[in-house]
């Protein structure tokens, strides 16, 4: 009778015990890099027992108040646990390699009375980042309205294969779209290595070119939170020449005989204007000489008076 007692006593939160036990580890690390892993809990009053750090199932750090040593490292390949600051709640490691990924998990126990043992899990990535950003290829300088523009981006070897998005003119470009083509990822020699690539392909509009005729274009790269990389390219509208067609006569030279008209006020061109010259048009005959012209025009002066 008083077992049953305590265990409904248990049920309804009235006995002391672990509780709230949390984990927080970073999704992804760089290679080479380090970082902490956190495991918190509430014994509520009851003493820790012993905090268990596992890899894989595989336990590679105990933290033990009890025992002697207090903390204690196993081997599990290159993962190196850096004792100085790691305690009760939190593990360090240094120098991560890629084998060092998986999956993670902090056991805690609680001492008497309750003796409560509680486990949580989470994943952690190594990730090798690329050594360059994305390249763009296909890009040509001008495109006519109608045209098809066809483009491949390429991300560098990493682990793993990065994260490609296109963008045009800053509004990203849906995977879903049919004109963006997505490759798998391409294996190279090393198995932990690989290459991402992403097409793009449409038929040009006028919707694509700014005011000023410009179209840009960006490829991104990522890899979890830690990588984030773009590259962008501009090519300029072809539009057709504008032909500015000169007038097939230009008048060179009018000579008044009497002063020229003021157009600014409405005044109408005088008449007996002479000397005028269009090119391009056909002479009535031969000109004569501008001394016999001269001449002429003293013998009509003196006759008519």
């Amino acid at each position: 009778m008083e077992l049953t007692i305590l265990l409904l006593a248990c049920i309804v939160g009235i006995c002391s015990g672990l509780r709230e036990v949390r984990m927080q580890i970073p999704t992804a690390v760089k290679k080479g890099n380090s970082t902490i892993l956190n495991c918190w809990y509430d014994t509520e009053e009851d003493p820790l027992y012993a905090v268990k750090w596992y890899k894989g199932g595989r336990e590679f750090y105990r933290y033990a108040p009890n025992e002697t040593p207090v903390v204690k490292t196993f081997p599990i390949g290159n993962l190196t646990v850096k004792k100085t600051e790691s305690n009760a709640t939190q593990v360090t490691l240094t120098n991560l390699q890629l084998d060092a990924a998986g999956r993670y998990s902090c056991e805690v126990s609680a001492d008497a009375p309750s003796f409560h043992t509680a486990i949580v899990y989470a994943t952690m990535n190594v990730v090798e980042l690329p050594s360059e950003g994305p390249s763009i290829h296909g890009l040509k300088r001008k495109y006519r309205i109608n045209d098809m523009l066809r483009l491949n981006c390429t991300s560098g070897r990493s682990k793993p294969a990065a994260n490609l998005t296109w963008y045009i003119n800053d509004r990203q470009v849906r995977p879903l779209k049919s004109h963006v083509r997505t490759y798998s990822p391409l294996d190279t020699n090393e198995s932990e290595w690989q290459i991402s690539q992403i097409g793009l392909q449409f038929l040009v509009t006028h919707d694509h070119f700014t005011a000023g005729g410009k179209l840009k274009i960006r490829c991104s790269a990522s890899i979890y939170d830690i990588y984030w990389q773009s590259t962008e390219v501009s090519t300029e509208e072809d539009r057709p020449r504008v032909v500015h067609l000169e007038p097939a006569a230009t008048i060179v030279g009018i000579n008044y005989l009497q002063p020229p008209p003021n157009f600014q006020t409405g005044q109408k061109k005088p008449d007996g204007h002479v000397g005028v010259k269009v090119l391009g048009s056909s002479s009535p005959g031969p000109s004569l000489p501008s001394s016999l012209r001269l001449a002429v025009g003293l013998f009509l002066l003196v006759v008519i008076r």
